[in-house]
Parts: structure tokens; sequence; C-alpha cells
């Protein structure tokens, strides 16, 4: 007997469990698993929850909370820095940047302790760290935490953009105080009550919230800007149906964006002289004027028409020589007018018991959340990545960059609410006007179909939202067209051939979003009346109309500031 033909004793030995390759598993020279690999062995399962090796959900979660995505970073300096100022003087982040210490100041100063300072100087800034605030009170300096919005602040210091403020300031006040000027020949207090009383639930209502107030007591500025807008968006849809308009925009240039600016004028004449004359005819039949001959009826009309052309005329000057876009601070403007009047029914409502002071105060919890939840929303987008190819010029060598294609999760913004309450408030708006009969028919339409608070109106309201929504994205997003542009400049999304196949991603993309963004709207503007019908005072809930409104046009303005401040402080190439 051979050494080799030796066998263990039973149980001496466990049964070898590796599986690998060769005659020497005694499963045949190829039928192992391999050697390798995570499945090499027996018993080599994966369990529920593995994710391929990397890094497990369980560890990626940050362990001392998420990342704050309204956070604003401070600017950072050393106090090293303050010994290149004289003694006495006053450092904030304006003074940094004027000795070209700093770049810019987004969102405000913090200093920071690194170095050593032995001038005394009097440092402001929106933060300091224990040691520069201990080495700057050493060396006879103090440090001054300053609160306040720093953009505004930094703005105002800047000669320029201070005159812009003032003259924005001064066309408001114009407005607001054109706002509070009645019509003559007209019985303003009897179409307050007639307003509050009839045609709050109507299209007319949302004139006068967008009007602050100004449709209900006829004003001079009582239409507002609503010509204006109405016009904007017709001549928008013209150009997208009129071969010779799109012409014009396109190619055109500079002159064909004043020829269809000047259209848009003309066009915001006819449609004030329309609404005036509409609006005049509403008084007539309702008795609600003093006078009713021909010459005051002109008077009436002309002073309508009047008051939306120099409201006109008033945005065009704020857009030259103001801040922002002035048809939205118009808006804003008369939107914001309205606060007042809206917390003195709260707190009438408060002390005659009509509300719960918690009710109160889970109404104001509501409306902020709303407004971050508009902030957030409103400042999202879609980055679609963009690739653009390498090509030799000569001895240059140009493109080979990477870049992307923002896509905003709200690219409609209001308008789809604005374009839903029209048709939903419609057949209201007649039976307003046109008055219906006794019968229990009427009786069961006006108060289950036609009434804003019914369910039919808020589900016809929030279907209407979401079919405007993607019919706006339509309009304002060509997939072809931009496939194109990308495809002429050597441009391409990864992934994805030049042509068709881009052109389709990018509509799926827009699809996606445009679901997203008109589910969004459809929440904000049926949340209010919801939450007017729970605690059954409709007056009390804000409109999302207004509220998107609001929070862009204060988001836009901000931003415009930055641009121009960030614009005076550039060091470019001579330099």
């Amino acid at each position: 007997m051979n050494l080799h033909e030796l066998a263990p004793v039973m149980g001496s030995t466990h049964v070898n469990k590796r599986k690998g390759r060769g005659t020497g598993t005694g499963n045949g020279k190829t039928a192992g698993r391999g050697h390798k690999g995570q499945k090499a062995r027996s018993g080599g399962k994966l369990r529920i929850g593995f994710e391929g090796g990397q890094m497990p959900l369980a560890r990626r979660i940050p362990k001392r909370g998420f990342n704050n995505i309204f956070a604003e970073p401070l600017t950072a300096v050393n106090v090293a820095v303050l010994d290149k100022f004289e003694d006495g003087a006053v450092v904030d982040a304006a003074a940094l940047i004027e000795k070209g210490i700093l770049h810019d100041c987004k969102y405000g100063l913090k200093v920071l302790g690194n170095g050593s300072v032995s001038k005394k100087v009097t440092v402001k800034a929106a933060a300091f760290s224990e040691s520069a605030k201990e080495k700057i009170e050493k060396a006879g300096g103090k440090a001054e935490v300053v609160y306040v919005c720093t953009t505004l602040r930094n703005a105002w210091k800047i000669p320029e953009l201070r005159k812009k403020i003032l003259f924005t300031l001064f066309v408001l006040m114009i407005y607001r105080l054109g706002a509070c000027v009645p019509v003559p020949y007209v019985n303003v207090s009897e179409l307050a009550t007639y307003f509050s009383q009839q045609l709050s639930g109507t299209v007319l209502g949302l004139y006068n919230a967008m009007s602050g107030s100004a449709f209900s007591q006829a004003t001079v500025f009582a239409i507002g800007i609503q010509p204006y807008i109405n016009a904007s968006i017709i001549i928008e849809l013209l150009t997208n149906a009129i071969p010779a308009l799109e012409r014009l925009a396109k190619e055109g240039g500079e002159e064909g964006r004043k020829k269809i600016q000047r259209i848009t004028r003309y066009t915001t004449v006819g449609l004030a002289l329309l609404m005036g004359f509409a609006y005049y005819v509403m008084l007539k039949n309702y008795n609600l004027l003093n006078e009713t001959g021909f010459l005051a009826g002109l008077v009436i009309v002309m002073t309508f028409m009047a008051g939306a052309s120099f409201l006109m005329w008033m945005g065009e000057q704020i857009d030259q020589f103001g801040i922002g876009n002035g048809i939205s601070m118009i808006l804003f403007a008369g939107i914001v007018s309205r606060i007042p009047s809206l917390v003195s029914t709260l707190v009438s409502s408060l002390a005659s018991g009509a509300i719960k002071w918690y009710t109160a105060i889970l109404l104001v919890i509501g409306m902020l959340l709303i407004v971050v939840f508009i902030v957030f929303i409103t400042n999202s987008e879609r980055r679609v990545p963009v690739q653009y190819a390498k090509r030799v010029v000569g001895r240059k060598m140009y493109g080979g960059q990477s870049t992307f294609l923002p896509i905003k999760v709200n690219m409609s913004g209001v308008l789809p609410i604005i374009f839903a309450q029209s048709i939903a408030t419609l057949p209201a708006t007649i039976v307003a006007f046109t008055g219906t009969g006794s019968s229990s028919f009427w009786t069961w339409m006006n108060t289950y179909i036609f009434d804003t608070k019914s369910a039919f109106y808020i589900v016809c309201y929030f279907l209407l939202i979401i079919a405007f929504s993607y019919f706006y994205a339509t309009i304002q997003f060509n997939p072809i067209e931009i496939a194109n542009n990308l495809k002429k400049n050597g441009g391409f999304i990864p992934g994805f051939r030049p042509g068709k196949p881009t052109s389709d991603f990018i509509l799926k993309v827009i699809n996606k979003i445009t679901l997203f963004g008109a589910l969004y709207l459809a929440i904000v503007a049926i949340l209010p009346i919801i939450v007017g019908i729970v605690i059954k005072n409709s007056s009390l809930a804000i409109g999302g109309t207004s509220v998107i409104i609001v929070v862009g046009v204060a988001l836009e303005t901000v931003k415009s500031l930055e641009a121009q401040m960030l614009m005076r402080h550039y060091k470019g190439f001579l330099e």
C-alpha cells in the first residue's frame, strides 16, 4: 500500500466547500464557479439591500443632518488683512472690495482669526470667529455684527444703484396714489358693496387682486396692467402662429424687437379701450353711476384707457431707469398693498371669535411654508449635460468644453393659473352679469357647479391648470429647434445621437418636468381655496396666484441687484 492511497478517518476532516477550476474539484474540468468574484464560493448569495460594493446607503446619510438648500455662504477673510487699513477706519465688505482684497460679497462677511492685527479699526461683519474677535478687541478695535440685508445695503452704497432704487420707489408711489383716485360720476360705496357681495368669486375678483383693490373702487388705475399682460400673451401666441411675426422676432434683430413692442403697445391701447367700455356698461346696467349721459360715459371710458396706458408707460420707464421688470414691479406693489387689509381682517376675526387663536397660528405657519415651497421650486431646474466636440481652426483648438441645458421646473410661471382661473370662473361671471331664475335647477347649479367653493369647480380648476401648463410648455420650448441648434454648434447630449434622438430625449425630459411643475401650480392654487372652506372664511385665504407673483418678483429683483453689483465690482482684463 502506498502513502497516497491512505484515506483519512471518517470525521477527521471537513468537506472542502470551495468550488474551483480543474479536475481536482471532482466536478469536471470546467464545471466550477471560478476562483474569483463574489459568487466563487459556496453560499455566496447577495443579501437584500446589497448595492454592488459601493458605500452603503446607511453610511452615505449625513451624520449631522442634511445640507441646508437655503444656506447663504459667507465670504471669509482673515484678520491679517486689517493691517492694510489706517487706525480708526471702518472696515466692511464694501471697503474690502474697494481695496481689492475681495472680489465680491453676496451674502455677508465672516472674519477668521488667522494672522495678527495691530491696527485699531472697527470691523462690521455678519460673523466673527472667537479668535478673530479677541484679536481685534485686543488691538483696541471693535467687532460689530451686522444683521441687515447685505444685498440691499451694499446696493444702497453705490450711487447709480441708489438712484435706480429711488426711481423705482417713486414710480410705485405714483401708482399707489393713482389707485386711490376714483373716476368721476361713479358711486364708489355702492360699487364696493356690490363687488363684495356678487363679483368676488368671478374673474373680476382676479382683476381686483392684481390691481390692489383698485378695480372694486373704480379708480383711475382700475383696469391696471391687465391690458398689457393680455396683449403680450396674444402677441406671443401670434408670433408662433403667424410666419411673418415669427420671422420678425427671429431674424429682425433689434429693429424687429422694436416693431413687435410697438404692436404690443397698440394692442394694449385697444384692449384698454374695450375693457374700459365693458366696465362702463356694467356700471350703467347696475345703476352705479351718478350720471348716465354721453359725456359722462366718454370721460369714464377714456379715463380707464388713459390709466392703463400710463401704467404701461411707467412699467417701461422702470425697465429702462429702475430695478427689475417694470410690469412685475407694478403687479407686486398692487398685491402687497392688500396685505394690511388682510391682516386687519385676521385680527378682527380673532377679536370676534370667528377664528380661534390656534387656527390663526396654523394659518401663518402654512403661509410661511407655502412661501418656502415656492422659493424652492422657483429656483429648481433640471440640468441636461451638453458636450461640445473639439474642432481645430488654424493653429487653435475650439470647443471641447462641457456645459448644461437648464430647464426650469416651473417654466410657465403663473400664466397657467391665470388662464385656468379665467375660464373656470367664466360661468360664475356670466351668472353674475345676466342673473338666473329662481327655479330649483338654477339654485342647484349655482350651489354645486358655478360656486368657486364647490368640488366641481376645484376639480375643473385643477385639470385646467395641468392642461394649460402643458400648452404653455409646448409653445415656449421647441425640442426640435434646440436639437438643431446643438447640432449646428457641434454640441450633443452624452448617450444620444444628434438629431431626432436628442429631440426625443429633450421632449421626454420636458414632459416629466412639466407634470411636476403643473402639480406644484395646482397645489399652490387650490390649497388656499380648501383652507377657506375649512375655516369658513374665504377672505383670509391668500390666492396662490398672488403668492407666486410676489415671491417670484422678489427673487428676480434680488438677482437683478446682485448682477448689477457684480458687474460694477468685476475686475476684468483692463486691470
